[in-house]
């Protein structure tokens, strides 16, 4: 659950990383390459993708934990996959505003 957690932090912030680069011109010219493409694309599949688990995870986890102790459980946790899903879906509809079609 750890390693989850971590991955689905990383993978908008690498995301992130990768953009700011590129437009700042901070990566040395490797944004124009294939294996940028490569893997701007494969992080703009797998990074919403890693925080929508993430989220429902997190969920089941809250429900089954409120329903074992009765009481009121935090929603911290949710409310981060939350933020993590939306901050990646932004992203997303950020690269995809991006495309120029000619």
């Amino acid at each position: 659950m750890i390693l989850l957690r971590i991955v689905a932090a990383c993978l908008p912030q690498l995301l992130l990383i990768l953009l700011l680069g590129g437009k700042l011109d901070l990566l040395g010219g490797w944004n124009r390459t294939d294996m940028a493409f490569g893997i701007l694309q494969l992080l703009f599949l797998l990074s919403p993708l890693f925080c929508s688990i993430l989220l429902l995870i997190e969920i089941i986890r809250h429900l089954k934990m409120a329903k074992d102790m009765n009481t009121s459980r935090s929603l911290l946790m949710p409310g981060v996959a939350l933020l993590l899903l939306l901050e990646s879906l932004l992203l997303d509809i950020f690269i995809l505003s991006q495309i120029r079609m000619h």
